[in-house]
């Protein structure tokens, strides 16, 4: 997949030539999860059956509640007339729900998922969970995905008015790919986003999720050149040497020991995994 050195004025569709199977492949893998209700809010005489469920790496929580709700509402202890606070944790870590479930997977649990991959869901707050932003509705998290996407394009293209001037049924259309995982209605609508060439690009977003003792569920939106300074890509290992020096070597050209990337090679290059990426 290596590019030549002049690679920024070439048109961007040239340089990433994505087929839908291919992006399906990559960005339609589904995490099996086995919900259980958390043990002190039980209020039936035995707890109740786990809750399966089937669900893209793509979605978010909140698209799990009504589902949870109706699975465990009879044996959840009554909140005499006041709704229900849903929030769920993994291992007695709280789940943020703004983020996608393969991030919170991939952070979370690394290579190996457990299948299924047990959480527990909460019908109400407590301590654990008061790190997790305020959850009123989907609305919240319509509004969370949408901010994150004009974030990303104002620091692809200097201005979110690409965002800004999409046209409400493609709003629409764009929110409503992300409900139902549909990579094929996302890709119609981020086509209208993206820059045409990387030379056009100011810069690649890259979301990082930080889960270390010190910086525990911290996230960065870095800015990442589209071009080294000779012309070439730049790659994932540019970025890391870049923006996270310690995960790399002295030389910088392999990982620190103990540090793995998942699914990508250090070689990639980062504009490909953007177009890849679903914008998640």
């Amino acid at each position: 997949m290596a590019t030549e050195p002049n690679v920024g004025e070439a048109p961007l569709h040239s340089l990433v030539e994505v087929q839908e199977d291919t992006r399906q492949r990559i960005c339609g893998g589904r995490v099996l999860l086995r919900i259980r209700l958390a043990p002190d809010e039980v209020a039936s005489l035995s707890e109740p059956d786990p809750l399966f469920s089937l669900v893209p790496r793509t979605a978010y929580l909140p698209f799990l509640f009504h589902d949870v709700l109706e699975h465990f509402k009879k044996s959840a202890i009554a909140r005499m007339g006041q709704p229900y606070e849903l929030w769920f944790d993994f291992n007695h870590t709280a789940l943020k729900w703004h983020f996608p479930v393969g991030v919170l997977c991939d952070a979370l649990v690394g290579v190996e998922v457990p299948v299924p991959l047990d959480l527990t869901v909460h019908f109400r707050g407590n301590s654990v969970m008061s790190d997790l932003l305020p959850f009123s509705g989907m609305a919240d998290l319509q509004r969370s995905v949408m901010n994150a996407f004009k974030q990303a394009i104002f620091l692809e293209v200097g201005s979110a008015s690409r965002f800004m001037r999409l046209e409400k049924k493609e709003h629409m259309m764009l929110w409503d790919a992300i409900l139902q995982s549909d990579i094929k209605s996302f890709s119609q609508v981020e086509e209208k986003l993206m820059c045409s060439t990387l030379a056009e690009c100011k810069s690649l977003a890259v979301r990082l999720h930080i889960w270390a003792p010190a910086h525990d569920g911290e996230v960065l939106l870095h800015k990442a050149p589209a071009l080294r300074e000779s012309g070439a890509a730049f790659t994932l290992s540019d970025f890391l040497a870049m923006a996270m020096p310690p995960l790399l070597s002295a030389a910088g050209d392999v990982l620190a020991e103990g540090v793995e990337v998942l699914t990508q090679g250090l070689i990639l290059e980062l504009h490909w995994l953007r177009r890849i990426s679903l914008g998640t």
